[in-house]
Parts: C-alpha cells; structure tokens; sequence
C-alpha cells in the first residue's frame, strides 16, 4: 500500500496548494532515467549526454539558454530573438554562414527558437560514426555559447531579415502578443514580445547587441545536451574539452526566474481585426508555482496522470456538446500549460474554444457555464472509466514502443529538467507506477483536483478573446465582455447526464470469403494476397516498432465520380462524404474508440484515387478489420456532426475577401486550372446548395467494389491472427465486374500567364507564388529523387542570395515535385516568396534567375549537398512502417518501386541530371505567375 500512500500524499499536497520545504525533504525522491550522464563544470555549465540508437547511428546537439525576452530592457525589446538569428551568422570557428553551409554537407537539420524565457539552439540528424562532424557540432555550440562574432555588417543584413519575418505574423499571432499587456498587468511578460519591436532592430548599434550577449550568454546560463547513438564518455570528454576555458565577461549575470502575480479580479484581454480567420476563446485558471527543488519529490511525477485524466473528460465531454444543435460552440479542449503559452514559471489550466460564427457572445456564455459546472459537480463514473482507458491505452503504447524514442523526444525532456526542474525518469519507471496507481484511484480524488482548476472563480481568472471584424462590428465589445462573463458565471447549472451507449459497432457478423492466391514479392520483403472477392491484400512484417499496424487500401476513380454535379458539389461532397460513422458508432464514439482502443481509419477522395487509410496497435487489429469492413457496407449518417462542421465552414469562408491568404490562394488557383472555378475555395452559398445524403450516395458508389482495392498492411502483425481476419471482413466485402470511372479533373492552365492585383493589409507582406509545370511525363524513381535534389538545391541558392544576402525574405519557399496521378503525372517547379514590398522587384528577378540557371549552372558541390539532404532522409525513413507503407501502396497503385534502385539513380545524379529535370520542366512555356502588392491598411 505504500505507493498508494504517496500518491494520496500527492493529491493533498500538490493537487491543491504547494507544500513547505521541510515537508518535501521527507518525501521519497522521483526516479531518474539513470542512462543520462549529467555534469556541471567549473564555470557553471550544466550538461546532459544520452546514449540512444534510434534512430540509429544519429545524433544530436543542443543549447538552452535561460535567457529570453524577459532579460530584455524596455529599450533592448527584440535583441534575444536577433541573437538567435545570428547564431548562424558568423562565429570564432564558423565565420559568415558556414554554419548553415556546414549543416547542408552534413545533411543535418539546424535551427533555434526564443521564447519569453528560454532560447535554445539545436543541431540535429548528425552521423554518429563521423567523428569529424561530431566534433565540429559541439564546436558550433561552442562558439553559440560565448563565440559569436556579431560583425556590423551581418547584424545589418539580419535587421531586414527579422523585418520579413514580422510581417509573415498574421492577424492572429499580432493579437495574440498584444494580448499579453492585459494578462500580464505590471509584468515584463506583458511588454515582451519576443520578436521583438521593429524600431529597436532597426536602432540598436551592434556593440548594444554585444553587450546584451556578453551579459547573459555564459556558461552559467547555459546546458548543453547530446543525445544518440555515441559514447558518452567521449562526448563528455569532448564537452569538458572545448567548454571548461570558457569564462564569463565581467558584467556576465545569472538568469533569474520571473514570477507571475496573483491576480484577484479577472483579466480579460480584447482583440479584434478584419482579417483574423479563426475566432478564438482562451481562458486560464492560473496554477500554484512548483520551485524545481520540489519537482524532485515523487508525488509529483503523479500530477502529470492526473491532470491528464481530467482533461480527457473535458474534451471528450466538450466534443459531445459541441455536436448539439443548440450548441454556439464549434469546438472546445484543455491543457495545462505555461500560463498564457508564454511562462515557465506559472500553469495554467487552459481551456481553448471557438465559437460558432454569429454566436460569439451566446458561446462565451456556454464555455462559462460548463467550465462552472465541472466547477460545482465534477465528472461521472462513465467519464472517469471512458478516460483511464483511454490514458491506459496511450500509455500500453508508448511503453511498448519504447525501443523507438527518438533522441529528441529525450531530448526534450532533458532541456526541460534544465530550464524548470521537470524530472527525467523512463518511460519503464513511469509505466510501472502509473499502471499500479491507475485501477485504484478514486473519482472523488480526481473530481477535487478538476473542481480547482476547471471553474471561473475571479482569482486567478483570465480570458482573452480574438474576434473577427465584419463591417467594422465584432460579435461582443470590449465594454460588454465582462458582463457577459458575469452573467454567466451567476446562472444556476445541474450536473451533467452522459447517456454515451455501450453497444457493439458491429452488429451482424460477415460470412467470411477465401484467400485464394498468394505470391511473394521479394524485392520488398512482403507477399500479395488475391482473395475471393477480386480484392488483392498486400503484407509486409516488420519489426521497426513493436507494437503498430498501418493499414492503406486504394482503388482508381476518385473525385470523377462527382464530375457532373452542381459546382457547390464540385467543390465540397468530398469533404461532406467524410463524415460519417460506422455502423452502430457516430464520429464522437469512433474519436472515442481512437483513444480507447489506438485505432481508427479514415476515408479519403482524391482526383484519381478513393482510399481508406487506418491504424492499430497488435490486440485490436480485428478493431481495425471491422472498421474496414464497415467503411464498405455501413456507413452510418451524422447529421449533427455534419451541421456542426459545415456550419463552421461557412464562417470561415465567410468574409474571405478580406483575407489576404485565402485571396492569394484562391488566385494561384483559379489561374493554374484554366480558370475553373471548381479550384476556387467554396462560396458561403455553396453550404446551402450542399446536399449530404447526395455526397454520402457518391461514397457508397465508390466504395461498393472491394474488388477493385488493393489493401496494404505494414507492421507488428501476427500473419496467423491476421490472415483468418482478412477472409472475414475483407474477403467478404461486396465486389463487381464495374469499374468506377476515371477522368483528368485538373485541367492545367497551357502557356504563360501573368497577374497582379493589389491588396490592403493591416502588416503589409507581398506574395509572388509561381509555378511551372512540364508536359506529362512518366513516374518513376529517377524523375522523383532528381526532382527532389533540384527542390533541395533551389532552396539552398535562394536561402543565400534571397534571404542572406539581399534580405528580400524570411524563408524561400521553392518546391519541385513529381505529381503522382493515374491520368498522367507532370514536374511542377513552384515558388512562393513572401517578401517586403519594397523587394518585390528585385525578388521576383533573382528567384527567376536561379531557376532557369538551373538548366545549365548546377555545381558537383551544389549535386553534394542536395544529396545528403536526401540521404539522410531516406535513411530515416527506411526505419519507418509508413514509409513502406507508402512504397508498397505506390507499387499497388501507380507501379512504381521506390525502394529498390534507390542507390543506383543517387550515384548517377549529377548537375547534368538536376539541369535536365528544370529543362523538361522550362521548355514546356507553361508558367503561371500572380503576384499579390501590398498597400497599408489604415485602420
């Protein structure tokens, strides 16, 4: 009994108020992962190492700071956030961008991010086995520690660049950070921005900039952490190497947590604008601060289960809500997370919510008025068994894929010990003591911790609202906000029913049919089954996870089908078609049984093919075969749930005139399909010329002739247990002679065209987005790795003449693909710069120049760095079921082998290669170019 014990201790101690210090020092320690070999040096660097071997033979590198906006002063706003941008700008070892050119031979990922108070810097997907690059990694993060150059003229160029990306930030993300002068009243939180303020980028001289690193960038800020398939003792040897002459500047200071006030009234933050395009409810129970010295107690690691289990009930109770016709809201879920997403030295239990459109005030009312009845009642037994199975599930399969965690999921948790004291123990350690704990623990336990955190009681209490501006009128004002709030809170509620049936999905057992063939198919490993009904099963074992099963079945036909339908048909009975449920379960009960059981399969409806896609874990594998069979011969009608989301469809396409994005994208659209409307996004008017029962006639008219499918199985399956439930559920599925009609529904846009249009936006940004495309040509492995490498190689050019050097962009945007489609496949070179208006020009001209050079200017060195890129990729994704489950589902559908022949077409590439891929494309004269200016829009 004495694990129960300390976990009761848990739910008095921690659930409800933070204990004393004394108290903690009596109480058994959390377990550690004792695989991590943790160090401090002298100077005060802390480091973490772990050796992991998934994916084998990587590695990776990070930093964490703990430092972030907070450190700024009122005059320094932005400089945490440009310190990060020139991290890969020049250092003692890696002058100028060799980093980044150092990262692209390596074929390694490398990026960073700043919050309000953390950065961290990160190298990752490293060759473990090349001592060379290992070493120079933790030289990289060396030099990140104390060693950056900070040179006049790379802090110039990066100004314009930290310029692109601000006005990449929509509607929202501006809200969102102006929200946060009401929800941090009198706090540095609340005049941080983390990007920071364009006037102080644009002033501050470089030795401020100088100043503010040597200030806080130091060893005794600073951890680094090193995950992978390496040798901990060399990695340590080499850390205490290259960190221990480190030493703090005179004016070095040591980081201090910030802490965030009680508040006793509720804050409430109010932001509206025309173009935000997702209305938004965030409300925040703000919770007790846990130091990291208590963190370290046992009883703690128990929270994490518990608030799990309480905000399971939430959403899945809020789902049910929802999906009632007198419900105002869309959609409504809980976390517990850094208050206002911004702190790590507040929680708080979130509650997100999105109101239905033209019900904004009715919603706030309602989320209220839930939140107040869990306040008062609690959850039912129901609830409470539906969610312990469903966390029970979650964590059965994260401990039985144990063996595949990667480095920086480890990674991660590591960095959070470090910045806020969160303990590291294994997943073994977890599983033994949540599945002990998880049978006994009580509701009323459960129901205590939620009534505290999940009510609107005013202290502690905030809410921040996004509205959508239509004709200058939001759906409440700033003035009515509170009242409605108050309302609310003083309306009587009861204590919620919940009448979810206990039922099987299935309720008429299939006769079953036969395998009657089978073959191997060597060159994958795996073996094609023909069955009775025509249908062909593909299955390939694997080992890679020891506990998933990824299903695919496609059959040619598609959207052509629906070819002769009304336009607002056209244009939405796939979307509609997809909502449906399964024999005896609706949508909320399958979400259900996706948590209960991991299992669950979707249908989806392309242009050239229709297809369920599906996944389970080894003991619910019959689950999935039901689920299958179900998708073919009883689809189940849900009105309410396709009410719900049409409804929210239809406001958000409401005001699309207004958005800039939508705007763009409806234009590339309609211009690449020869100006076909049905490429447009849908119209309001088209959700009231939708006709469901008609969408749904389509469905079963695709999915009537199981004949035409091939179903690929890829996993940890048992082929005695699977191959008896093939002839049963698929096996017998419906069949015929009828094949579902094929037709090209694109309708490409020939030749050369050219638009611009004028916009007005409140964060000016113009957009060019063009698109080439070849004539057909066929689909093979040559064409689709090569398209790769040019894709890989247009990046790298424009990354450093577009975004580097003439600072026009934050991030190119350049794709080549190989489009896979049964009525033919054509190269696309696309390209989408988002850019400042005053470089439109200039980048339209260079991203232009660097694609037609392609034809003849592709380097040895440029075919190099594309190709470890794709190297490395590939090498992880090997590891992978659906990678193979993409392989073998491509070879059914398009006969295509993507697995084999893989080295042979890399060691031919070439820049003879790369040029002929943008030859075929460029010669074709098909080009399609729109142009978005930007112009202010005054409020």
């Amino acid at each position: 009994m004495r694990i129960r014990n300390i976990f009761m201790a848990a739910l008095v101690l921690f659930a409800t108020s933070v204990t004393a210090q004394n108290e903690m020092a009596d109480m058994p320690k959390a377990p550690v992962d004792e695989a991590v070999k943790v160090g401090h040096l002298d100077n005060g660097l802390t480091y973490y190492i772990r050796k992991n071997n998934y994916p084998e033979g990587k590695v990776n590198f990070y930093i964490a700071h703990k430092v972030g906006a907070i450190q700024e002063r009122d005059d320094q706003d932005g400089l945490a956030h440009l310190l990060e941008h020139m991290a890969f700008n020049g250092s003692k070892n890696f002058p100028d961008d060799s980093v980044v050119k150092f990262m692209d031979k390596t074929g390694g990922g490398w990026n960073a991010y700043t919050t309000a108070d953390h950065t961290v810097y990160f190298l990752t997907g490293i060759a473990a086995n090349r001592t060379a690059q290992v070493d120079s990694c933790l030289l990289v993060l060396s030099d990140w520690s104390q060693g950056l150059t900070l040179t006049a003229d790379q802090i110039e160029t990066e100004r314009d660049v930290v310029h692109n990306e601000y006005r990449g930030h929509n509607a929202i993300q501006r809200l969102l950070r102006a929200a946060n002068a009401d929800l941090f009243p009198n706090s540095i939180y609340g005049r941080r921005t983390v990007i920071g303020s364009m006037d102080v980028i644009d002033k501050c001289n470089p030795e401020t900039l100088r100043a503010y690193y040597r200030k806080w960038y130091f060893p005794g800020n600073q951890a680094i952490v090193v995950v992978g398939d390496i040798d901990p003792a060399k990695i340590e040897a080499s850390i205490k190497r290259l960190f221990s002459g480190l030493k703090p500047a005179k004016e070095a200071t040591k980081a201090t947590p910030v802490m965030v006030d009680d508040n006793e009234k509720t804050l409430y933050a109010f932001g509206s604008h025309q173009e935000v395009s997702q209305e938004l409810f965030q409300l925040y129970r703000k919770t007790d601060y846990i130091a990291p010295e208590e963190k370290v107690a046992l009883p703690y690691l128990y929270l994490s289960p518990m608030y799990s289990l309480v905000n399971l009930m939430f959403n899945n109770r809020m789902q049910k809500i929802a999906q009632a016709p007198e419900s105002s809201i869309t959609f409504a879920q809980a976390s517990m997370e850094g208050y206002a997403g911004h702190t790590l030295t507040r929680d708080a239990e979130t509650v997100i919510a999105v109101p239905k459109p033209g019900k904004e005030k009715e919603a706030m009312a309602q989320i209220i008025r839930e939140m107040n009845r869990i306040g008062q009642f609690g959850f039912t037994e129901s609830e409470f068994k539906h969610a312990k199975e469903a966390y029970k599930a979650s964590l059965d399969n994260v401990y039985n894929n144990r063996a595949t965690i990667t480095n920086d999921a480890y990674a991660q948790k590591l960095i959070k010990n470090f910045l806020e004291g969160e303990p590291y123990s294994t997943i073994e350690q977890t599983y033994e003591m949540y599945s002990q704990i998880l049978p006994m623990l009580p509701l009323a336990n459960i129901n205590e911790l939620a009534k505290s955190i999940i009510n609107t009681d005013e202290k502690n209490f905030a809410i921040s609202v996004i509205l959508q501006e239509k004709n200058g009128k939001t759906g409440f004002t700033k003035a009515e906000f509170p009242a409605i709030v108050s309302a609310a809170r003083a309306e009587k509620v009861e204590a919620y029913v919940d009448n979810t049936k206990e039922e099987p999905m299935m309720l008429k057992e299939p006769k079953a049919g036969k395998i009657v063939s089978e073959k191997p198919l060597k060159q994958f490993g795996a073996k094609e089954l023909t069955l009775s009904n025509g249908a062909k099963v593909i299955l390939k074992k694997t080992d890679l996870k020891a506990n998933e099963i990824l299903m695919m079945a496609t059959a040619a036909g598609g959207k052509s089908i629906g070819k002769k339908e009304n336009l607002a048909m056209r244009r939405l009975w796939d979307d509609a078609a997809g909502i449906h449920g399964l024999g005896t379960k609706g949508i909320n009960d399958l979400a259900n049984m996706a948590q209960t059981k991991m299992t669950s399969v979707d249908a989806g409806i392309s242009n050239d093919l229709h297809y369920l896609s599906g996944s389970t874990v080894n003991e619910n594998i019959e689950t999935l075969m039901q689920m299958i069979n179900l998708s073919f011969t009883d689809v189940k009608k849900d009105e309410a749930y396709y009410k719900l989301i049409m409804q929210y469809m239809k406001g958000q396409f409401e005001s699309k005139a207004t958005k800039p994005e939508v705007v763009m994208q409806d234009s590339v659209a309609y211009y690449n399909h020869n100006k076909q409307l049905d490429a447009l996004s849908p119209d309001v008017k088209d959700f009231d010329n939708l006709d469901y029962d008609r969408a749904l006639d389509l469905y079963r008219q695709l999915f009537n002739n199981a004949g035409e499918f091939t179903f690929t199985f890829v996993g940890s399956f048992d082929e005695a247990t699977i191959r008896p439930l093939i002839e049963k559920y698929i096996a017998s599925l419906p069949s015929s002679k009828k094949k579902a009609e094929l037709v090209d529904m694109r309708n490409y846009t020939k030749g050369k065209v050219q638009k611009s249009f004028s916009f007005k936006m409140s964060n000016p940004q113009s957009k060019i987005i063009d698109t080439y495309r070849s004539e057909k040509v066929p689909y093979t492995l040559d064409n689709l790795l090569n398209s790769k490498a040019l894709s890989q190689y247009l990046w790298n050019k424009m990354f450093e003449i577009i975004r580097e050097k003439e600072s026009a962009v934050y991030t190119p945007m350049p794709r080549v693909s190989l489009e896979n489609d049964l009525t033919g496949s054509y190269i696309t070179i696309g390209c989408e710069l988002a850019t400042n208006p005053e470089k439109t020009a200039i980048a339209e001209k260079l991203a232009k120049e660097i694609i037609f050079d392609a034809q003849t200017k592709v380097t040895d060195d440029d075919v190099a760095r594309a190709k470890e890129a794709i190297y490395k990729n590939h090498t992880d994704a090997v590891k992978l079921n659906s990678y193979w489950l993409d392989v073998l589902s491509d070879y059914a559908t398009y006969g295509i082998d993507k697995a084999n022949g893989f080295d042979a077409v890399m060691k031919a590439m070439s820049p003879k290669t790369l040029g002929n891929i943008a030859k075929t494309v460029l010669k074709s004269g098909n080009h399609v170019q729109v142009i978005m200016n930007a112009e202010k829009l005054e409020k």
